[in-house]
């Protein structure tokens, strides 16, 4: 009941399977975020179970052995589809000397379900995607359904945007490109404190993801040419995502952020998407908290749509439980600052 792996696919096939998976793909399974964590000293292994695809991240822990991390994956959606690929997770893992697998697979957060996986002997841990919950928005048929699908707020800030000579570029892959994204992204560094990977990891990661075919980055400017708001949209299977973006901070344009999404939902719907996830809130007992650091963008994504969706987050498949118990004591902290080589540089 070992896994199946395969070895070096190419990113078409690979992206193929994942996009075929029960859940539809997810960008975080793809073949180029597999590339984009070799960065973070991840090595990227592509298996199969039970004829589902999934992109397993396997690093070295000093004193521990392995850790596997399957990012929102495997891409399932339902515990009845998890349940199976357990045993052949847990045989291989054991066998390669893994401490413990962590998987984020993107299933609604129901007691129910939050039972039925301790009851599956997975033990709930710290996410390390941001998304645990999001605002997930369905896609109309075709793009003359799409404005009309706004609420009037989000519609009419769109529309102001328009007329003010806002316009947005899909932009090439070029350095000039993720040169402005940087300088906008850095906004986002100040505005609210955060120890972020080095530039050269995020200017990689944004150029492997548009490489690749997946993903499209979007630059809003002013009528003078000024660029003011960004975003990468990636799209997988029938599964689109704002995956990051900035706008500035301390001149902001009304209505340009929500014009940024409106285009990337139209490239969205141009690939086949029927999703369009906005990608991190607060979580739904959490909305009206107004000191939860994504409380304003949480307020803005949920302009398109109040309904927020919570998922069951990360949980772990652990191999040795001693020594796990030691992980999560002190193991994780240690072995992240033995490895670390620059500020915002992290095990994860």
């Amino acid at each position: 009941m070992a896994l199946t792996f395969v070895t070096s696919p190419t990113s078409e096939e690979w992206d193929d399977r994942i996009a075929a998976t029960p859940a539809g793909g997810n960008i975080f399974q793809s073949h180029e975020l597999g590339e984009v964590k070799r960065m973070a000293r991840w090595v990227p292994r592509y298996a199969e179970a039970e004829g589902v695809a999934m992109t397993i991240h396997e690093k070295s822990a000093p004193g521990f052995g392995k850790v596997w991390y399957v990012p929102k994956g495997p891409c399932v959606d339902a515990v009845d589809q998890l349940a199976p690929l357990l045993p052949h997770l847990r045989e291989s893992a054991r066998a390669e000397g893994v401490l413990f697998v962590r998987m984020e697979p993107e299933i609604v957060e129901t007691e129910d379900n939050l039972a039925a996986l301790r009851g599956l002997g997975l033990v709930a841990s710290t996410a390390v995607q941001p998304h645990t919950s999001t605002v997930v928005f369905p896609l109309p048929e075709d793009e003359d359904g799409l404005l009309p699908a706004y609420p009037s707020k989000t519609r009419n800030m769109v529309r102001r945007a328009m007329r003010d000579g806002v316009t947005i570029e899909r932009a090439p892959d070029a350095p000039e490109t993720y040169e402005t994204m940087w300088e906008l992204w850095q906004d986002v560094v100040r505005d609210q404190g955060l120890g972020v990977r080095s530039k050269d990891y995020h200017v990689n990661n944004w150029r492997i993801l548009a490489r690749g075919g997946h993903a499209q980055v979007l630059i809003a400017r002013t009528a003078d040419g000024t660029p003011v708001a960004s975003a990468l949209v990636s799209c997988i299977g029938d599964h689109a995502e704002y995956k990051e973006g900035a706008s500035l901070r301390d001149r902001p344009v009304p209505g340009a952020s929500q014009l940024v999404q409106y285009e990337g939902m139209r490239w969205a719907l141009e690939r086949g998407a029927r999703t369009y996830d906005l990608v991190g809130v607060p979580h739904s007992s959490q909305l009206d908290d107004t000191s939860h650091p994504r409380h304003g963008i949480g307020k803005f994504k949920r302009g398109f749509t109040k309904e927020v969706t919570d998922w069951v987050g990360a949980w772990d498949l652990v191999l040795r439980p001693r020594r796990y118990a030691v992980w999560q004591r002190v193991g994780e902290r240690v072995v992240g600052r033995i490895q670390r080589r620059e500020p915002g540089d992290a095990f994860w």
